[in-house]
């Protein structure tokens, strides 16, 4: 079992990834948001999992190319956030933010990724539609969770699903790219 769980949120400006973090820890959206959260543990007895997890904002004005590819290298899960009243945010998904998380990655363990559609107060309906054949795209996508960080709506959830993400990961029992349960993996005879 994992000590820790180290979570990234990525996305464009002004998408609410600051907003999101903030109106986790402070249970109400904050009046000013700062260009960037400062990284935020959560301590275990408050999580879900009981495994201290921490979140890592990104913004692209505060950090250099470098300073971004180092924190997806240590994040265990990266959570893609998009405005889902913004249809050039949602295209970025795929244009951008997963090839710059997963590009180098053909095969063998990818990072698991969240999509998270902020700001559902600004739109009526869902936003899913535009974002399912992304999801079919990238098997690396785990789940998709709409929000808003205004209504504090579905907060907590994206961040328990990226947890389990880590926690309980799919990969090494199922295949995306086939769609299939993988074999069970023959035990070598040991020596006694």
């Amino acid at each position: 079992m994992r000590r820790d769980v180290r979570i990234l949120l990525l996305g464009e400006a002004q998408v609410g990834k600051t907003s999101l973090i903030l109106s986790l820890v402070g249970e109400e959206f904050p009046e000013e948001v700062p260009p960037r959260a400062e990284e935020i543990t959560i301590p275990a007895d408050v999580t879900p999992e009981k495994v201290p997890t921490h979140i890592v904002d990104y913004s692209e004005a505060e950090q250099t190319d470098e300073e971004l590819r180092e924190e997806i290298h240590k994040a265990n899960v990266v959570c893609v956030v998009y405005d889902v009243s913004e249809e050039a945010t949602i295209e970025k998904i795929r244009t951008k933010w997963i090839p710059l998380v997963n590009g180098g990655t053909t095969r063998g363990p990818r990072v698991p990724i969240i999509l998270v559609g902020n700001k559902s107060d600004l739109r009526s309906g869902s936003s899913m539609e535009a974002v399912l054949p992304i999801m079919s795209q990238f098997p690396e996508i785990e789940t998709c969770v709409e929000c808003s960080a205004k209504n504090l709506r579905n907060i907590s959830e994206l961040f328990y699903y990226a947890q389990k993400a880590v926690l309980h990961p799919t990969a090494p029992l199922y295949d995306p790219e086939a769609k299939q349960v993988c074999p069970r993996p023959t035990l070598s005879a040991q020596p006694p």
